[in-house]
């Protein structure tokens, strides 16, 4: 069975020495020099573990695959973003309202200075290496109208449905954008959303749907559905990351997608309900890393265990992942669950 780790900048900063200030993300030369201690770093912990590589070389790399880090769309918009060394950059949300969304401009990526440093980023990697490889956060539709209104989008569902709908509409346009230019760079673009889809479905345009766990299946539906389909129809293969409690609760909202193969499941949901629903789609079942950090060796055995046999078809189409382990948690219970993850067989 496909497993995978991932941590939180908190760990890195701590074992990597690496910081996760706008250098990292701005300039491709710090960045593929932090890439290589990572991937050295993970190697020195877990690499009788198959993590990480002990003679990593430089990758001509355009975000990262290992970390989540998920702002750019936000920032093309007009958020400010902090950065911090042992933290992900953290948007500055613009409180905006229902008054004034429509204010809101999609702007020509072509003259927007966002873009242009990603630009200058792409034509130094295919200058040096000849290709790039695309690992920027693909973010959802919500979250990103969430960065731009916080809660007051939640409200606005009920309170002004046209000026939200709207404001989606522009938001998914941004994203097709945004999604086309990667695309046009790599095969392979959904790594910066999370890891293991490199190893289980890498052609997946997969966006992000951490906030949709706030709301209803009846809202999704009226008003999310409908972009996630775009993107879907636009990119072919489409994946959705839900790394809420409950993706079960919208479930039936996702089942309605053409095109959906892959769906990450966010820990402590009812995985054996969501393999019901979407029957043939590739499941990555996330671990707690909350969870992580105190179970014993037996309960966190058991657990992975659950989570492979629930998710599982016909002994195929699920990995088990944890994904933001912090720096507080042990070398000896990350082995744990690499352990466990190793163990189960059975399953491809």
């Amino acid at each position: 069975m496909r497993y995978d780790i991932t941590f939180h900048p908190s760990w890195w900063h701590k074992n990597a020495g690496v910081d996760f200030t706008q250098e990292f993300f701005d300039d491709p030369r710090y960045r593929m020099e932090c890439d290589v201690r990572m991937r050295k770093t993970l190697y020195e912990h877990f690499g009788d573990h198959g993590i990480g590589e002990k003679e990593p070389k430089r990758r001509p790399l355009l975000g990262t695959d290992l970390l989540a880090a998920g702002y750019l769309h936000s920032e093309i918009l007009g958020c400010r973003i902090r950065f911090q060394a042992d933290d992900s950059p953290q948007v500055e949300c613009l409180n905006l309202d229902e008054d004034t969304i429509g204010e809101v401009k999609v702007p020509n990526l072509d003259e927007s200075p966002v873009w242009a440093g990603i630009q200058k980023q792409t034509d130094y990697l295919k200058e040096r290496f000849g290709y790039v490889e695309t690992y920027v956060n693909l973010m959802g539709i919500q979250n990103i109208a969430m960065d731009l209104m916080g809660q007051e989008v939640l409200l606005s569902y009920y309170t002004a449905p046209e000026e939200v709908e709207a404001l989606l509409e522009k938001i998914t346009e941004l994203s097709l954008e945004v999604g086309k230019r990667f695309y046009s760079l790599s095969g392979d673009i959904s790594g910066g959303v999370t890891a293991i889809v490199r190893r289980t479905v890498p052609d997946v345009y997969l966006t992000s749907n951490c906030s949709v766990e706030m709301v209803s299946n009846d809202i999704y539906e009226k008003f999310l559905l409908k972009h996630d389909r775009r993107l879907a129809d636009a990119f072919g293969h489409f994946g959705i990351h839900h790394c809420g409690k409950s993706m079960e609760h919208v479930v039936d909202g996702y089942s309605k997608i053409k095109g959906l193969v892959f769906a990450e499941v966010g820990a402590f949901s009812d995985i054996k309900a969501v393999r019901g629903k979407l029957p043939g789609v590739f499941l990555n079942a996330r671990y707690s890393p909350v969870r992580l950090m105190s179970a014993s060796e037996t309960q966190i055995t058991e657990e992975v265990q659950a989570l492979a046999g629930d998710g599982q078809e016909n002994g195929r189409k699920v990995s088990v992942s944890c994904v933001g382990i912090d720096s507080q948690v042990s070398d000896t219970q990350i082995r744990y669950f690499l352990r466990a993850c190793k163990e189960i067989k059975g399953i491809e």
